[in-house]
């Protein structure tokens, strides 16, 4: 599994009530809405998808899905509302992924007829590239 980016900023928002459609403590919408438009404007059909650990951004679904998982490092200064956003450490991954329901999709691969390092690695270059990019980003270390 990609470990990922570790990041500060305070371009992104925690808003009370929004991890009801996730876990307790686990925030990120405004985070997933600003990668799914970036993501968008790259050519990718992007949509936002809560899941009960944080948030994901669909960007392709095909013979694999591509996305990124989201959301806020769970700390004592994160879990009450209102946060000072300063003091959240976000976290994004990106993820190829060949669900068990795309069977073909799993025999090209053990086969090698399906390349699934090529696009991940762009789809990690991109997203690299949009948060070195945005100078409200600063990447951290791990928690």
């Amino acid at each position: 599994m990609e470990q990922g980016y570790w990041f500060k900023s305070d371009q992104f928002k925690i808003t009370e009530g929004e991890d009801e459609e996730t876990n307790p403590g686990c925030y990120g919408e405004s985070l997933a809405e600003w990668l799914c438009s970036k993501f968008s404007e790259l050519g990718y059909e992007a949509e936002v998808i809560p899941e009960d650990w944080g948030w994901c951004v669909m960007c392709h679904c095909d013979e694999y899905m591509l996305w990124l998982g989201c959301g806020s490092m769970q700390t004592e200064e994160v879990l009450e509302v209102p946060v000072n956003p300063r003091d959240v450490v976000w976290h994004v991954f990106p993820v190829l992924e060949i669900p068990f329901f795309k069977f073909k999709s799993k025999i090209k691969k053990m086969m090698g007829r399906l390349d699934t390092v090529t696009p991940l690695e762009k789809f990690k270059r991109e997203l690299v590239r949009l948060l070195d990019k945005e100078q409200t980003i600063e990447l951290c270390d791990e928690p």
